[in-house]
């Protein structure tokens, strides 16, 4: 009976996400011929505000982190047990549990189970053995990643697989499984997926790299307007780079520091975007540039045309997202710094 809920939870999930597009191709199908106009398109449809933040206060709540034994993942594991959270991390290797667990303080709550983002029937498990240890889960992060350097030209169809299986599909499957339980416990949650800066610039010649993480960015996106009148957050973690080592970051007699950002402040981040209900949580400034010539490019890109004004009242819904005023208008807000 379970599963059978587990499975119509995910085809309504897939549902909706279909039914978006679906929208949009209906939108556009009801253009009529009409003269051109003045290039003035209608207004944008409001949304009333941002949506508060439902999961400000974290201490006593539970997060679950995909890939969290290691590098960034370890790091958000870190920052969310120092803020008091119950933290169960996800793994594949067995031999990255022990140190990573060395790293925590005495007293803090954390496990690490065993967890395939692949394995549909495998997340059901782990949301069940997560309520029985900690009670209700509120926060997911889809952490776990292959970094692939291989060309989306040359690639073969099974390291392509591999790659969507895991940076792509893995966060479907959580959050098909983890939404309904968020939405049925009504205590707040958030979903934080960690995409990257190759995200937002395909900077390489790493094309599945960068195909998995511009799908990660939008399905973050559009689970925002999904998502918008629930107590369910969402945010997208695009970090430049950061140093995978958790043990040499957390010495301070070490004597080096690593040359990329500590795993540890990566984490603060995030854990900074959670309270806030940033959809967008960047941390390297330095890519700031390289974004602005991007969007730039695509806005030149454009064509300075008239278009019928009938055709731009059609798409009046698809014209522009939802999220994006109210999240500059968010970010007028300022703060101390990415810890407060």
């Amino acid at each position: 009976m379970q599963k059978e809920r587990d499975i119509e939870a995910r085809r309504r999930f897939l549902g909706t996400l279909a039914l978006s597009a679906g929208g949009a191709a209906f939108l556009s199908s009801a253009n009529t011929a009409e003269p051109a106009g003045q290039g003035r398109a209608p207004a944008a449809v409001s949304t009333g505000g941002s949506q508060p933040a439902p999961l400000s206060q974290v201490a006593g709540k539970t997060a679950y982190i995909t890939g969290g034994n290691t590098g960034i993942g370890l790091g958000i594991a870190r920052a969310l047990a120092n803020a008091g959270m119950n933290v169960v991390m996800g793994y594949i290797q067995e031999d990255q549990v022990a140190p990573a667990l060395k790293l925590f303080k005495p007293g803090q709550n954390v496990t690490a189970m065993r967890h395939d983002v692949t394995d549909r029937e495998g997340w059901v498990k782990l949301l069940a053995d997560i309520n029985a240890k900690y009670g209700n889960l509120h926060l997911l992060v889809n952490n776990a990643g292959i970094k692939t350097l291989r060309k989306a030209s040359e690639v073969d169809a099974k390291g392509w697989d591999a790659a969507v299986g895991v940076n792509f599909t893995g966060i479907y499957n959580g959050c098909a499984v983890c939404i309904p339980h968020f939405k049925a416990h009504g205590q707040g949650a958030h979903i934080v997926t960690t995409s990257s800066m190759g995200g937002m610039l395909p900077g390489v010649t790493a094309g599945v790299y960068t195909a998995t993480k511009f799908a990660a960015v939008g399905i973050m996106e559009a689970l925002r307007m999904e998502l918008l009148d629930t107590s369910i957050g969402t945010s997208v973690f695009c970090p430049g780079g950061v140093s995978t080592d958790n043990i040499i970051s957390a010495d301070p007699t070490a004597g080096t520091a690593p040359l990329m950002m500590d795993p540890l402040e990566a984490g603060e981040r995030v854990l900074n975007g959670v309270r806030n209900n940033d959809l967008f949580i960047f941390s390297h400034p330095e890519f700031k540039p390289g974004m602005q010539e991007r969007f730039d490019a695509i806005l030149a890109s454009v064509p300075a045309e008239s278009f019928p004004d009938a055709r731009a009242k059609a798409q009046t819904r698809v014209l522009t997202a939802p999220p994006y005023a109210p999240e500059l208008a968010h970010r007028k807000q300022s703060r101390k710094s990415y810890r407060g």
